[in-house]
């Protein structure tokens, strides 16, 4: 059974996918536009480019690799903001 942490937590991702699904980005600024805490990383190990959303009242972090010309979007990694803080996602990109 789910608890209410992990049921809002689950909510949040809900709704940024439902939110995400119907996109069609061109850019990292069209993303921004839609959820305004975003912002990007490329300092990871593969030096490819994430985009880093957060979601849930600013509590959990998903981190996603868009690729505007296929209009994909690859979730690498779900997580609270403490984990985040800790920067090892960096090391799987």
């Amino acid at each position: 059974m789910a608890t209410p942490e992990r049921r809002q937590h689950a909510d949040a991702l809900e709704d940024w996918f439902k939110l995400t699904r119907k996109q069609s980005w061109q850019s990292f600024q069209d993303a921004k536009a839609l959820f305004g805490q975003t912002h990007v990383a490329s300092d990871t190990k593969s030096k490819r480019t994430a985009t880093i959303f957060d979601i849930g009242g600013n509590k959990y972090r998903i981190i996603a690799l868009i690729d505007y010309l296929r209009q994909t979007v690859l979730i690498t990694h779900v997580m609270d903001h403490k984990e985040y803080d800790k920067k090892n996602w960096k090391r799987d990109i």
